[in-house]
């Protein structure tokens, strides 16, 4: 339940996966899975304070220490490696070698595991022509996060066309996540449609009345519009 809480990859799931992480923990105090969870969530929570101008290094703080207590419990866990690389992404402790590395250890301890690939993705460079980010769309079709960023290099490359189907993908997921319909939002805008663009933007607003990142979306809709990753 929590991770499935965390996969939803919204400010207000990352709160709530937070608290069913530690309840496992307060069962099972030295269960690494649960640390290496609590470690993803607080790095992409902080990922999201970030984007949206708010205090963010004490999350990154914690997900390295709760990555740290992972690694140390469990090192043969594909989990305690992959959450030590998304831990060392943002942040003070951020490394991007030993990241690359440590991904590639989730992914060699695990093949089968659709999140440790999409983080070997995002470690070795986002690189559409890596096949690491459809291996993990294929062994996992409901990944948010990975249907996203796939949807933010696309733009990037000036693929709007394709673009647009992954954040759609992504919305299936979870339809209320932010950074999904303001990134869709940017992307419909670039394709010259504004007023479609205008209409997701109002309607992500409606359901996150006041989140700093959809109000500068709002305000970038009369200038130039760029998605983000997640």
């Amino acid at each position: 339940q929590a991770r499935q809480l965390m996969r939803l990859f919204d400010p207000g799931a990352y709160a709530a996966a937070a608290a069913r992480f530690r309840e496992v923990l307060v069962l099972a105090p030295g269960y690494a899975p649960a640390f290496a969870g609590l470690s993803e969530t607080y790095s992409y929570w902080g990922f999201r304070r970030e984007l949206s101008g708010q205090e963010c290094q004490s999350y990154y703080d914690q997900a390295y220490a709760f990555a740290a207590a992972a690694l140390k419990l469990a090192p043969e866990l594909a989990d305690s490696h992959r959450s030590m690389s998304v831990s060392l992404r943002r942040g003070d402790k951020r490394d991007a070698a030993r990241e690359k590395r440590e991904a590639g250890l989730a992914v060699a301890l695990d093949p089968t595991d659709a999140e440790s690939w999409h983080q070997s993705w995002r470690a070795s460079g986002y690189a559409l022509a890596d096949p690491a980010i459809r291996k993990a769309l294929e062994l996992d079709p409901t990944l948010c996060a990975a249907e996203n960023d796939f949807g933010v290099v696309l733009c990037e490359a000036g693929r709007l066309d394709e673009a647009v189907p992954r954040f759609l993908a992504a919305l299936r997921v979870n339809p209320r996540n932010s950074l999904v319909l303001y990134n869709l939002a940017m992307a419909l805008d670039r394709k010259g449609m504004k007023e479609a663009a205008v209409t997701v933007m109002r309607k992500a607003r409606m359901m996150h009345p006041g989140e700093p990142l959809l109000e500068y979306g709002w305000g970038l809709l009369g200038g130039a519009a760029t998605p983000a990753r997640g």
